[in-house]
């Protein structure tokens, strides 16, 4: 899954400059009125509270309450007590004032906050979409974060005060379209100077996320359990970072497992009777038209045979500039199809799935209180995700992979690959027509594994699905397959049966399969001729002696990691590839400056670091016990993404729950806490803690 603040558009960064002497006019006043709005009481929540938090000996709470909305407050504040300062930062983006807190960073985010009119959204949906029940579990949330904002008012963001369940689910809206890609056809649009129909898109072959997932069922695996394992791959810090938490209410509720700053429960883990793990995928949910327009109808475009004008809003991005909070006005364009753009090909506008949808939290909700299969796909059938592979496992031993996509159903007879013809409606695909996308429930195979790449590579070759099962989707989904996707299959269809520790030995795989972008990469570098030229001489001998690991006593694996990681940023940001042997020799370089050699071994360049602790550790950023990172000042890589809260969830025959959990760093983003990295010896040793016993809710 992405980072939220994702860059929103090209060629805007001197948008406050233009505005010069006149916003430094503004400044006292709006000084003034920003330090008011500071002195604000926080609004008295509608009930009173009494839920029971209990935290562990690593400081992960459990939170019980008499209902759904009680141990949502509860969870609001027991994260808060961790990370308030992030779950705040998810608040101003709910609210687009993210800019008045991080300036012109911040301000892009409210830029498409705006753009896909959240407010709007909010406001027509909140009552009529969203049910009684979770509006009350929204309000409580946001009850429990003024109610912590209260008792420490010196943390509380300006601008974050008062927060309602609209604010939260605010929040919820304006992130979801990043984990399927929206930014990136945004970023082709937005910028005056680009070419977006002759331009050659970024594609899901060129941009893969991390994250595994796997499932296991009782008759693969080798003692008759049921096994799902959670790792999805997120940053390591900041409002799409994993917290842990479990939640409880006399309703029936039970949830333990992963959430992000900013949700009232966990979003992924298990219920007691059931599992589910997400994983990112790309699905082409967003499509670009050319409009017609001409000189004599300025503000115009034509559309089924006459003019029709743009509509217009006018909207002020705050913007922090040292100690002042600057206004800087925009005028956005939407035509029938969307938001529309002027651009070097002319005018032209997105469509996009999900436009307006809020639901998404709510339909989280539901899966994770759904106690059998069938409550659980009554949940999925809200389509309110707009995207996410979903694996799924239960207590009966069922398993099952579901590529949830909301895929519009376009229309026949158009090239959808680049911008299609903007003055027809008969292109113009209806927001609730969509495409049955693929799912492979109880697989012959008896296993499963979701690492981003096509649908048709999960399992064993003889049990997956095919793209001619789906036919009208598979146009709209991804091809390619990872390194992770190649080796799952390559550990685990070759054994009769899975043994639990085969399962993790998978899931901590270290090696880089033949078919994988990594060794096409060594096999480029080894190819090039190295006569005269000692450098690149070295760098092919001990390429030689990789034996395609990223173990943290390998000698080579640095070299391979850090020549690797500028090639995969690149592919993630749709931006050219750089050269392999520069990038080699940039890689060398760095390891000669800062350890003398170009062969330490792994584990004393890539660090996990928290406070006082600095550890070892392996991996890389496309295997399986995937790694990102990034430089510190003693050129160490110190680790900030990917492997990070993971679960085991595992059902004996009998239906007794196990579940194994662990964090790289720990429950709180205090420094002072002894929660704060409590956790990280255990996860670069691939340790676990055992959670207590949980049974299945009673209703």
């Amino acid at each position: 899954m992405p980072p939220i603040r994702r860059e929103a558009h090209n060629g805007r960064r001197n948008v406050v400059r233009r505005l010069g002497d006149t916003m430094k006019k503004l400044a006292a006043c709006i000084a003034t009125f920003a330090l008011a709005a500071c002195t604000q009481a926080p609004a008295a929540p509608a009930r009173d509270y009494n839920p029971t938090i209990t935290r562990d000996s690593y400081g992960v709470p459990t939170i019980h309450g008499a209902d759904d909305a009680e141990a949502a407050y509860g969870l609001a504040l027991a994260h808060a007590e961790d990370n308030f300062a992030t779950i705040q930062i998810t608040a101003l983006l709910g609210r687009g004032r993210l800019g008045a807190h991080l300036g012109e960073e911040g301000a892009k985010s409210d830029f498409l906050w705006h753009l896909l009119g959240i407010q709007q959204a909010v406001d027509a949906g909140y009552e009529r979409d969203l049910s009684p029940e979770f509006r009350a579990i929204l309000e409580a949330y946001a009850a429990g974060l003024n109610a912590h904002g209260a008792e420490h008012p010196s943390e509380v963001l300006p601008g974050a005060r008062n927060l309602t369940g609209r604010d939260v689910i605010a929040g919820s809206a304006i992130t979801v379209p990043l984990f399927w890609g929206f930014e990136r056809t945004l970023s082709l649009v937005a910028n005056e100077e680009n070419h977006p129909c002759a331009a050659q898109q970024a594609t899901a072959e060129s941009i893969d996320w991390g994250s595994n997932a796997f499932a296991v069922a009782p008759r693969r695996s080798a003692d008759g359990h049921t096994r799902l394992i959670v790792n999805s791959h997120q940053p390591w810090a900041g409002p799409v970072a994993w917290y842990e938490a479990g939640v409880s209410s006399d309703t029936g509720w039970r949830m333990h497992g992963g959430l992000f700053p900013g949700s009232p429960f966990p979003v992924l883990g298990t219920n007691g009777t059931l599992g589910f793990a997400a994983t990112v995928n790309l699905p082409d949910l967003a499509d670009i038209y050319r409009l017609t327009t001409d000189d004599a109808h300025r503000g115009q475009y034509f559309f089924d045979g006459e003019w029709r004008r743009f509509e217009t809003r006018q909207i002020w991005l705050w913007v922090k500039m040292g100690w002042f909070t600057i206004p800087v006005p925009r005028t956005l364009h939407y035509s029938v199809h969307g938001p529309a753009f002027k651009t070097a090909d002319g005018w032209v506008a997105v469509r996009y799935a999900g436009a307006g949808e809020i639901r998404a939290l709510e339909q989280f909700y539901r899966m994770g209180r759904a106690q059998n299969y069938e409550q659980w796909r009554e949940a999925m059938a809200m389509r309110a995700i707009p995207s996410f592979n979903f694996m799924y496992a239960d207590n009966t031993g069922r398993i099952g992979y579901l590529y949830n996509a909301i895929l519009p159903r376009r229309a026949a007879g158009f090239d959808w690959s680049g911008c299609v013809p903007g003055d027809t409606s008969a292109n113009v695909w209806a927001m609730d027509d969509r495409l049955d996308a693929p799912e492979l429930i109880d697989p012959s195979s008896g296993w499963l594994a979701s690492s981003n790449g096509a649908p048709w590579y999960v399992t064993d070759e003889n049990a997956n699905i095919g793209p001619e099962a789906f036919p009208e989707a598979a146009p709209y989904i991804e091809t390619y397959v990872t390194n992770r996707g190649y080796r799952a299959v390559e550990i685990l269809s070759p054994l009769r049966t899975i043994t639990d520790a085969q399962l993790l030995d998978a899931k901590f795989d270290l090696t880089s399969s033949e078919r994988s972008r990594t060794v096409e990469m060594i096999n480029i570098i080894l190819a090039e001729d190295a006569a005269n030229d000692s450098e690149l001489a070295e760098i092919q001998t001990l390429l030689r002696t990789w034996d395609r690991r990223a173990a943290n006593d390998s000698p080579a694996a640095a070299l391979v990691g850090l020549t690797f990681q500028p090639l995969y940023n690149a592919a993630r940001a749709g931006a050219p590839q750089p050269d392999i042997i520069a990038a080699a020799r940039t890689a060398a370089a760095h390891l000669r400056e800062h350890f003398g050699r170009i062969d330490p071994a792994l584990g004393d360049v890539l660090r996990l670091r928290r406070g006082d602790i600095d550890l070892p550790l392996e991996g890389a950023p496309d295997v399986l016990r995937a790694l990102r990172w990034h430089d510190d000042e003693d050129g160490r890589l110190s680790a900030d993404f990917g492997d990070g809260f993971m679960m085991v969830i595992d059902w004996a025959p009998d239906g007794t729950l196990s579940t194994r959990v662990i964090h790289q760093w720990g429950a709180s983003e205090r420094e002072g806490s002894p929660y704060y990295n409590d956790q990280s010896e255990m996860f670069a040793r691939r340790e676990w803690r055992t959670l207590p016993p949980m049974t299945p809710a009673q209703n």
